[in-house]
């Protein structure tokens, strides 16, 4: 069974909150128990390529995407998850990754005003990335606020994709924090067919990606660290999450049966 995880952290690379952790440890679980897995996440600046031997593969070179009218290139780098089998692909681009710092300046803590192109370069790369790979996930399991409109673009963008025909699509809620919150504007940037209704991600006047993320998906989980913060979220959308929760062994054994039932 093949698995692509899609995260804007993953620890030891990038770490902004306890999902970095549980991201290092399942995956490489699951590899173990014969499933297949990708990662896939933004190469930071502070991510340094020597230190963590990243390196280009060459014949994923050329991907192009289009945030707005502007068509930004690609280079995929690769590395292995210390002590771990397990490689992380890194979408790397100098226009939005680059700098020092993941969604914040590090010298001010302010948030990066152009987070909005960066989010939709990242989201609509992991699919242009794995299409590149010609490789089919049976599962595509979104992780968090950052990765929320990748459940949006499979149902839209991509919904006659045959790479992803046969996808199902997991978005994990590990915590109630979401800095996913944009000016309608965004919406311009994705490149969404025009029959689109931008009502499904507008909420409150603004596009949410953490909504967004819970109205498209197939399936929603939660994890250990989420309380009831979003319970009334969770009413209002008329979703029932699945919880999977306990230490990293237990998580993994419960994903690995989680897996294969959705996907049956």
């Amino acid at each position: 069974m093949k698995i692509l995880y899609a995260a804007a952290e993953i620890s030891p690379f990038a770490r902004m909150t306890h999902t970095a952790d549980l991201l290092r440890f399942l995956p490489a679980s699951l590899q173990d128990k014969g499933f297949e897995i990708r990662l896939l996440l933004p190469k930071y600046g502070s991510i340094n390529d020597r230190r963590n031997r990243l390196h280009e593969v060459i014949r994923l070179a050329g991907i192009k995407v289009r945030v707005g009218g502007q068509e930004e290139s690609m280079r995929i780098k690769v590395a292995s998850i210390p002590n771990a089998k397990l490689q992380v692909y890194f979408l790397d681009n100098d226009t939005y990754f680059k700098r020092k710092g993941l969604f914040t300046d590090p010298q001010s803590e302010e948030f990066f005003p152009d987070n909005d192109q960066r989010l939709v370069f990242y989201n609509k790369g992991v699919l242009e990335t794995v299409k590149k790979l010609g490789w089919k996930p049976d599962v595509i399991h979104c992780h968090d606020w950052a990765a929320g409109f990748i459940p949006v673009l499979l149902k839209s963008v991509y919904k006659n994709d045959e790479n992803f025909s046969q996808t199902k699509v997991v978005f994990n809620v590990h915590s109630a924090v979401n800095h996913g919150i944009f000016d309608e504007s965004i919406l311009d940037l994705m490149t969404l067919p025009e029959d689109f209704d931008r009502s499904t991600v507008m909420f409150d006047g603004k596009v949410d990606f953490l909504r967004a993320g819970l109205t498209y998906a197939d399936h929603i989980v939660t994890g250990n660290e989420l309380g009831s913060e979003l319970d009334e979220t969770f009413e209002k959308l008329g979703i029932a999450p699945d919880k999977i929760q306990g230490s990293p062994q237990d998580v993994s054994s419960k994903f690995a049966d989680y897996y294969k039932k959705i996907t049956e």
